[in-house]
């Protein structure tokens, strides 16, 4: 089954609902990432890449407001 835009918003949603925690929400992505490689286009595919690699550094992190925002983009790119 496909893995959505609308389901990766929901998912990441929760993640910030427990908390801004940079290390357990890229272990999450890179999780999902693997987990639902053969369910996951490849422009869903850079995004959830983009939300893991925050742990590489604070070059690639992302602000709280900045995933909040993401989760509000693939909601409204959603036709389901």
């Amino acid at each position: 089954m496909k893995y959505t835009k609308k389901q990766l918003a929901n998912d990441l949603m929760l993640q910030l609902r427990a908390g801004f925690d940079i290390e357990r929400i890229c272990q999450w992505a890179y999780l999902i990432g693997i987990d639902r490689h053969r369910d996951i286009d490849p422009e869903l595919g850079k995004i959830i890449e983009q939300v893991a690699m925050m742990g590489e550094g604070y070059q690639f992190e992302f602000s709280e407001q900045e995933l909040w925002d993401l989760v509000h983009e693939l909601s409204e790119d959603c036709v389901d």
